[in-house]
């Protein structure tokens, strides 16, 4: 498959979650052209419901990403990612999980901010570039912290999950953030 020669693949981890999948698709669309979202495990039914939503296909199902380029998000420990992780060239790493011990060949961009939800890490780089989301991501982006946030109950969800839920649910035309 030539498609994995050209693409830096943005993945979340194994068992994907709604953070995982809408943050890979939301940072592959930020980032642009030569990037796309993979996914390493099966769609759970909320986030197959969010998909729906917004009318977005699922991230390829990767396998073995050894000799990839890649992009991590939602994870940085290599347990929880993709099989041939030691073998691949990670580019970045976006999270919001304790640091789980991956190692680079090379300087990267390691972001990880103590939030609720990775989307929120995600729209801050909107943010960063002066870019905004179109209404689909937006939507991804939105449903991603209300998951990971517990519709914002979790104790692990802060103020800027909170205030970035509610702006990206504008931008997506959600009128009703809790239903």
């Amino acid at each position: 498959n030539d498609m994995y020669k050209r693409n830096v693949w943005v993945i979340g981890h194994k068992n994907p979650d709604t953070d995982s999948i809408c943050s890979a698709l939301g940072y592959a669309a930020l980032k642009g052209e030569g990037y796309a979202a993979g996914r390493l495990g099966n769609v759970n039914p909320e986030t197959q419901f969010v998909l729906d939503h917004f009318g977005v296909a699922a991230p390829e199902l990767l396998g073995n990403m050894a000799g990839q380029e890649i992009i991590l998000v939602d994870h940085n420990e290599a347990a929880q990612s993709a099989d041939g992780i030691e073998e691949a060239k990670i580019l970045e790493i976006l999270d919001h999980h304790k640091i789980g011990g991956l190692k680079t060949s090379e300087p990267i961009l390691f972001c990880n901010v103590p939030v609720g939800c990775t989307a929120t890490i995600v729209n801050m780089f909107y943010k960063q570039q002066g870019k905004t989301p179109d209404a689909k991501t937006a939507g991804l982006l939105c449903s991603a912290i209300l998951s990971d946030s517990l519709a914002f109950r979790s104790p692990t969800c802060t103020a800027v999950d909170k205030a970035t839920a509610l702006e990206l649910a504008e931008i997506a035309g959600i009128a009703d953030v809790e239903a």
